[in-house]
């Protein structure tokens, strides 16, 4: 009854700009094949990311282990870092490339997971829709801090860079000063629009997951209005084998995104904390380009935890939830092996459903909250080592 474009709606022009930006495959047949066309397919990330992302992010690196002091290296950390979980997203995104692109298959062509009602298109379609928007507006907003930062520089009076890298030439002059800053922008336009394409893509599977949670848990409550024990019994039945089904794409899920979020947890605290550290030295009025764009990149970092959290702490719920789903079904009028049936399913229940992070920790809202006040703490303590 539904569309295959429906099922992953938000996401069909973000897939597509990845293709562009080589983070997403264009297809496992096309690259696979022995032609001009199937050779650049197979190699055009590594054409487009050595040079640019891979290089720019050593020379951002470089120049925070060659400055002179503290002040001068946190001009550079904050963003270094920042990068570096980068790395360790498009590294993952690489190597789970085909794991990931047969789950997005899955979700939109799998006749399990299709929808049965004009309530269940209704459904799927405002949420897809609600996630599309949000993740718009926060990459505008991501792709802001770039280029307020790029545009804030050019009202100084010095030579300065947007963002600091090791140039290997002298740039403070009027005729070299482009060639860096053209540099910067590049890099710093390639390696954004990489991150938060990569962001909503892991943040898209949490929530398609949870997702089909919440249909599982709309297929439960339907059955109140099923009278008959025979189609009770069918539909219960189904229902068993979607939950199962879709337990193993938790799993799979899990596996692609639980390196990226593990990284961007455990840099995150440090990025922050350098960044709050940047801001004590860079004035409005001396700079108020650099600063907006200091504000915006913190306010974006702290939303960047905050969503994987946020989706995969709604798996758990709306997994536990089912529970609760059970009680609204018309089980006191079932006959004895249907109850059987249904006491064993809630036994079944019972294991907690989570998204862990490299099997260190689950991801949800308190971890949002430990990371937050880990940042704090770290800012507080190099405060008063700077003093």
């Amino acid at each position: 009854m539904d569309s295959h474009k429906d099922r992953i709606e938000s996401m069909r022009l973000i897939l597509r700009v990845m293709q562009l930006f080589g983070l997403w495959p264009w297809s496992l047949e096309s690259e696979e094949e022995w032609t001009c066309t199937g050779f650049v397919k197979r190699h055009y990330r590594y054409l487009l990311h050595l040079p640019i992302t891979f290089t720019f992010i050593g020379l951002m690196w470089l120049e925070a282990f060659i400055s002179s002091n503290l002040e001068q290296a946190g001009q550079v950390l904050y963003m270094s870092i920042t990068e570096m979980a980068l790395v360790v997203k498009i590294l993952s995104i690489w190597h789970h490339r085909t794991k990931a692109w047969r789950l997005m298959q899955e979700f939109q062509y799998a006749p399990d997971y299709q929808l049965h009602s004009q309530e269940e298109m209704d459904f799927w379609r405002r949420e897809q829709r609600y996630f599309k928007w949000f993740f718009y507006i926060y990459i505008l907003i991501s792709l802001g801090v770039v280029y307020s930062g790029c545009t804030g520089v050019l009202f100084l009076e010095d030579y300065e860079l947007p963002f600091a890298y090791y140039v290997p030439f002298e740039w403070r002059n009027e005729r070299r000063y482009w060639f860096a800053y053209g540099y910067d922008m590049a890099g710093m336009t390639l390696t954004c629009i990489s991150n938060i394409t990569l962001d909503t893509l892991g943040c898209y599977f949490l929530f398609h997951i949870a997702l089909l949670y919440r249909l599982l848990g709309l297929r439960l409550r339907e059955l109140k209005n099923v009278q008959d024990d025979a189609t009770f019994g069918q539909e219960l039945r189904a229902i068993f084998i979607l939950h199962q089904r879709i337990r193993r794409l938790t799993l799979t899920c899990e596996s692609i995104v639980s390196p990226y979020i593990l990284s961007q947890i455990v840099l995150s605290a440090l990025i922050i904390c350098f960044s709050g550290y940047r801001l004590q030295y860079v004035g409005i009025r001396d700079n108020p380009g650099q600063f907006i764009a200091m504000l915006q990149f913190v306010s974006v970092m702290i939303l960047q935890i905050f969503l994987p959290c946020y989706y995969g702490n709604e798996i758990t719920v709306y997994a536990n939830q089912l529970t609760n789903e059970v009680y609204h079904t018309n089980w006191l009028e079932c006959r004895p092996p249907i109850r059987k049936l249904l006491n064993a399913y809630m036994e079944h229940l019972k294991k907690p459903v989570t998204i862990r992070a490299g099997n260190f920790f689950a991801v949800g809202l308190p971890i949002f909250v430990k990371t937050i006040n880990n940042a704090y703490s770290f800012l507080a303590l190099l405060l008063n080592v700077s003093k």
